[in-house]
């Protein structure tokens, strides 16, 4: 190992030898407390030392370890305050930290661990909290037996244990293996007094067995009746018995009818008898029955399987129960749940994206932008006029989520919002998309009256994506702004510079080095800092 490599684990280990100490403050002392906010700030300056080289900062999570590139840099075998066991007791295998992070973020994150070690509300855990928190700048896997949520930028980050393999989660899709059902004895067509008796015996059915038992019934001479009329009786009490166990609460039975329907769907059947039997799955996802399975008490997996295999006619009343429950988990279980059934349906969520409630319309959003299809855009740009800001944050980052030449328009309408991290995580997404018309757009914005008054964070962002997307015509742009002096007050001039010399650390030039190398002796503190952080990252020194 070299010495930088072994100052990168110092650092990184300093940075949760303070988490924990952070995390111990927050328990002690009230947030507008000086000592808070003194360990908070402190915290986060930690962070951005580490972001000044590098974007991202992953860590795998052992029982009592953090390790990044294999090396333990944080080890804890305390069984309280214990960051790294509160993580792996939960499942959490792998987080990732992204450069930008705030430190209301990371209150936010802290913030997490001071709840689940004061154990006040069982239903606290890590995977809950930090889903229920939607933290931007902090992504995290789970292993198997958990679910968990797409945090920023790529949703790829969402991760399960699976043998030597990694394998997505439900945030992306959940596989439901339909098994045809196999008969062990030979059933003749049914005829017409005998399908008038088995109607005349339903109604008189009243004990679970007996209910039962006729199911199979039904189900296995569907599996051989060919006449329609016939077939078409035979699904009507099918879809009778549905609503009998949906009443009684069978959850499970009905999941196994709709199983075997499924893999009826899957053999040798006619349009018309698949019109059949679609309309039978289609009642087990109707509004009524939807509400019945979160009435009451509910085990959220034998919910979840239910549902994964229902038609996309359940992801509006699913969307309409998602805006009602108050159970975080439920919420976080029923997310995972539509992005899963609605990739082959994205004009269902649009009862989600125009509701008048702002968290239902984020939610979907945050949906849209796991299933990751070009048809959402859409529905999803219009919610960048929305008049709450999180929506806007989440619309822009379902757009760069999905990613395809399609987003680029909706992006740039975002660069005009009023709020500059929504301007800034616009950017950022089109940055892949670097070319001379994304350059001829950035260049206006570095030659607007208005430059001096975005934010530091913001500035940043348009000068290297100025260098991106315009690379060698982009030069002596960032020249002459790294070398102006007096054009604003002096701090506006130092921030000026010190985003250029951002920009040509992107560019990476041989004339663009040059001038960095000559600002490491600048006397503006900002712009020496910059640019020796700059060419560190460009590999020079």
């Amino acid at each position: 190992m070299n010495g930088a490599e072994e100052k990168d684990l110092t650092i990184i280990s300093d940075i949760f030898r303070a988490m924990t100490k952070t995390l111990k403050t927050f328990k002690a002392y009230p947030p507008n407390n000086p000592i808070y906010q003194k360990f908070a700030a402190e915290l986060h300056e930690k962070f951005i030392s580490f972001f000044e080289v590098y974007d991202t900062l992953p860590l795998t999570v052992e029982q009592f370890s953090l390790l990044f590139n294999g090396k333990d840099i944080f080890h804890n075998e305390e069984r309280t305050d214990n960051i790294p066991l509160m993580l792996f007791v939960d499942g959490i295998r792998e987080i990732c930290f992204y450069k930008g992070i705030t430190m209301d973020e990371l209150i936010s994150f802290v913030d997490v661990f001071k709840v689940v070690s004061e154990g006040n509300d069982l239903e606290d855990d890590v995977v809950t909290l930090l889903w229920e928190k939607n933290i931007e700048h902090i992504s995290y896997s789970v292993s198997e037996g958990f679910i968990e949520e797409e945090l920023p930028f790529d949703n790829d980050l969402l991760r399960e244990e699976g043998g030597d393999e990694r394998t997505p989660l439900g945030a992306t899709y959940i596989n439901v293996v339909l098994a045809p059902s196999a008969l062990d004895f030979k059933v003749d067509p049914v005829s017409d007094n005998e399908l008038d008796a088995l109607k005349s015996e339903i109604q008189r059915l009243d004990g679970d067995n007996l209910l039962f038992e006729a199911t199979d019934l039904f189900l296995d001479l569907m599996t051989t009746e060919k006449d329609i009329e016939g077939f078409k009786e035979l699904a009507r009490n099918v879809a009778k018995i549905i609503d009998i166990m949906a009443d009684k609460n069978h959850i499970e039975k009905i999941t196994d009818i709709i199983s075997r329907l499924r893999a009826m769907l899957e053999s040798e059947t006619t349009p018309e008898h698949e019109r059949i039997i679609d309309d039978v799955i289609d009642s087990a996802g109707s509004d009524d029955k939807i509400r019945k399975l979160f009435a009451g008490d509910i085990n959220p997996e034998s919910v979840q399987t239910y549902l994964l295999l229902l038609n996309k006619n359940a992801i509006p009343p699913l969307l309409n129960i998602l805006g009602e429950l108050e159970d975080r988990k439920m919420r976080r279980y029923l997310c995972n749940i539509l992005s899963a059934i609605g990739k082959q349906a994205i004009e269902a969520f649009a009862s989600g994206i125009y509701d008048d409630r702002w968290y239902l319309v984020r939610n979907t959003l945050m949906i849209l932008g796991i299933i990751r299809e070009p048809a959402a855009i859409k529905y999803i740009e219009g919610s960048l006029n929305h008049p709450e800001l999180r929506v806007r944050k989440e619309a822009v980052r379902a757009l760069e989520s999905i990613g395809s030449e399609e987003v680029r328009g909706p992006l740039m309408t975002a660069l005009k919002d009023n709020d500059p991290g929504v301007r800034t995580s616009a950017l950022k997404a089109l940055r892949k998309f670097a070319d001379n018309d994304l350059f001829e757009v950035v260049k206006g914005m570095v030659m607007a009256s208005d430059l001096k008054e975005r934010p530091f964070t913001e500035k940043r962002e348009i000068f290297e994506t100025l260098a991106e997307a315009g690379r060698e015509t982009a030069f002596p742009m960032l020249a002459e702004f790294f070398k102006k002096k007096g054009l604003f007050r002096r701090t506006e001039t130092e921030e000026l510079r010190a985003c250029a010399a951002y920009g040509l650390g992107v560019l990476g030039t041989k004339e663009s080095i040059a001038l960095l190398e000559k600002g490491v002796y600048a006397k503006e503190g900002l712009v020496s800092d910059v640019c020796k952080k700059a060419l560190m990252k460009a590999g020079t020194k």
